[in-house]
């Protein structure tokens, strides 16, 4: 979708917010975004529009995040040959946005509460989300569509509410995620928690955006994700949520089997006729390029890589 198309209507507009889930969610319940990543958040992506220190300085503001996104910058994932001594060095090489995502990404993943149990493990989450992430971006990529790097970052976050969820509503929710894991895997989430409580994480998601005052167009992404049969159908004008949203039923490092590999391969033929053929390729390079981005973000290992799940596909 692009940009304009966003913010004049967004695909969900109408749809107001849950009474319960508000009162879930406020603003007095929900740990305060960093200052230092609000600024960055609200600079332009255009750096021709920009004066390039605006960005530097509240990163450089904070000595903790400057030394991570240098350590971002010096990873073997960009393999620059010589050392990136300074920040703006860094933006003038690999841009405003992917800066901007790192910073995004420490600054929410600061957030959420480090669950790890029987019911839930944010870990995987974040496993699952970044695998999901580097999908949409790739997929935007191959098919020069849309904005790869908002793809990226909806698709890394689109999940983000699940733990905040677990921790304000432990007992219900605990339960709803212990049911879909055990008993009904088959089933999507978020058709679990629409049946049960009238709200789904997406829109839970969509309420976190706006209170941590994320980008407008990134807050809408992450709320429609669930929407595929519609997004999908539409993929060169939704570009941006259409990725994310089929990236969601990409396979979980918590489960055993990919039982939404069915529905992954009837939207992806429907959002891109004749192409199937490229699940393998992007399946591929995400597997290809996933370690050494992981490892800069501390996300672990997945158990199975994506194209250990490639036999499910029915091209």
């Amino acid at each position: 979708m692009s940009s304009s198309s966003i913010s004049d209507s967004g695909f969900r507009s109408g749809i107001q917010p849950h009474d319960e889930l508000k009162k879930i969610l406020t603003v007095e319940q929900l740990p305060a975004m960093p200052q230092s990543a609000l600024t960055v958040l609200q600079i332009d992506n255009d750096l021709a529009k920009v004066n390039i220190n605006d960005l530097v300085r509240p990163i450089e503001a904070d000595p903790g995040l400057v030394a991570q996104v240098l350590k971002f910058l010096n990873s073997s994932y960009f393999g620059f040959q010589s050392t990136i001594s300074n920040v703006k060095q860094g933006i003038a090489l690999v841009g405003i946005r992917v800066v901007k995502n790192f910073v995004l990404w420490k600054a929410v993943f600061s957030l959420i509460p480090k669950t790890k149990g029987a019911e839930f493990d944010v870990g995987g989450l974040w496993q699952d989300s970044l695998r999901r992430a580097m999908f949409a971006r790739f997929l935007l990529t191959e098919f020069k569509r849309g904005d790869a790097e908002m793809a990226f970052a909806g698709a890394l976050l689109q999940d983000m509410a699940i733990p905040m969820l677990l921790k304000l509503k432990p007992i219900e929710y605990g339960d709803l995620i212990a049911r879909h894991r055990e008993l009904e895997p088959s089933v999507r989430l978020s058709t679990l928690e629409d049946e049960r409580f009238g709200w789904n994480h997406a829109q839970a998601g969509g309420i976190l955006g706006r209170n941590w005052k994320l980008p407008h167009l990134l807050t809408l992404i992450i709320e429609e994700h669930t929407e595929i049969e519609e997004l999908t159908q539409s993929f060169d004008s939704n570009s941006e949520e259409a990725s994310v949203a089929i990236s969601a039923l990409l396979p979980s490092d918590s489960k055993d089997d990919w039982a939404e590999a069915d529905l992954f391969v009837k939207y992806f033929k429907a959002m891109l006729p004749k192409k199937n053929g490229w699940i393998k390729n992007l399946f591929e390079r995400v597997d290809r390029e996933f370690d050494q981005y992981a490892s800069i973000i501390q996300i672990g290992k997945p158990k199975k890589k994506l194209m250990d799940y490639i036999d499910k596909i029915d091209f």
